[in-house]
């Protein structure tokens, strides 16, 4: 009984021995495991792209300073009404600090159901507190921050900023 299990053991042995670690499946494992550090990660409700370094916080005390506006008309049919609308749009740089500070994070459910994307939008880098971001204003009542690796979006539904956007959003009753 103790030979059979001796010959077992050494057996065993032999096959985990003789098995060798493909060089494709270990770099698999680390490719898996690099993308685990840059999927789309949600914290407090808010739609967040890339990996997380530096949570961008806005506060209401916050000094923001616009660097650059770049008025963009994406592709749109000619015929769109919104393409018209979008040439008369514009907005200055007190106007963009005023819907940042006024804006509120915005999870995916929302951003997908209750935001329109219009084809006009003003983008550019912006400095909050002595840190610079790129930002995106977009006229349908939505906005995104982002830093080297991530993407905060946010809507700007309070009063105060309805004045600026072509179309609300954030609210079922907005959306027609």
């Amino acid at each position: 009984m103790k030979l059979n299990f001796l010959i077992l053991l050494i057996s065993l042995l032999n096959i985990l021995i003789s098995c060798k670690v493909k060089p494709r499946t270990l770099k698999k494992e680390q490719d898996h495991t690099k993308m685990k550090d840059t999927s789309v990660v949600a914290k407090n409700d808010t739609l967040v792209k890339g990996k997380t370094t530096k949570k961008i916080e806005i506060k209401p005390n916050s000094i923001i300073n616009v660097k650059s506006t770049n008025w963009t008309l994406n592709e749109a049919p000619p015929d769109d009404i919104m393409v018209s609308k979008c040439k008369n749009w514009s907005l200055s740089p007190a106007s963009i600090v005023t819907i940042i500070k006024s804006g509120e994070s915005i999870n995916m459910h929302d951003f997908s159901y209750l935001y329109y994307v219009l084809p006009c939008e003003i983008k550019g880098q912006i400095e909050i507190d002595s840190s610079l971001y790129s930002y995106r204003v977009n006229a349908g009542s939505f906005f995104t921050i982002s830093n080297e690796d991530t993407t905060y979006f946010y809507g700007c539904n309070s009063p105060q900023c309805r004045k600026f956007f072509l179309m609300g959003g954030g609210n079922p009753k907005d959306i027609e």
